[in-house]
């Protein structure tokens, strides 16, 4: 696969749980069809990939405010440069796909800086449906 520079993703504190892995790509998830998930694949362990989201898409009411330590790492001075991204599990009954709203990864698209933050209110759940609950009801 042939990844630019400039389409890294740089996690210098990583994601949690993979200690290991710093850099990232995002690729769509199938190049051969639009859909609002992507891949976030990692540049040192090639089976290593996780599907995401844009989370407002999803819930558009989604509500996070990044404490001033949270903006220090990416180095983001507005939020026009800012992507979020949550991680997605998809389970054999996809319908019921969630995501995990409380650790969203904040991307800094000038400089490609990202970082896995933990948001400390509890208006989320870190399983958060997708879908509306009458298609999770139906499947």
């Amino acid at each position: 696969m042939d990844i630019q520079d400039e389409d890294i993703l740089h996690f210098p504190d990583a994601l949690y749980g993979f200690e290991q892995e710093g850099r990232f790509v995002l690729l769509p998830l199938d190049p051969n069809i639009e859909s609002p998930m992507e891949w976030l694949q990692s540049l040192e362990t090639p089976a290593l990939a996780f599907i995401v989201t844009d989370p407002f898409i999803f819930v558009p009411q989604y509500n996070m405010v990044l404490s001033d330590s949270g903006k220090d790492l990416p180095k983001i001075e507005s939020t026009e440069s800012v992507a979020i991204r949550v991680i997605v599990t998809i389970p054999k009954v996809h319908t019921e796909m969630t995501a995990n709203p409380v650790a969203p990864l904040v991307i800094n698209q000038q400089n490609n800086l990202a970082r896995q933050t933990v948001l400390t209110s509890a208006e989320y759940d870190t399983r958060h449906y997708l879908m509306p609950q009458e298609k999770i009801e139906k499947a």
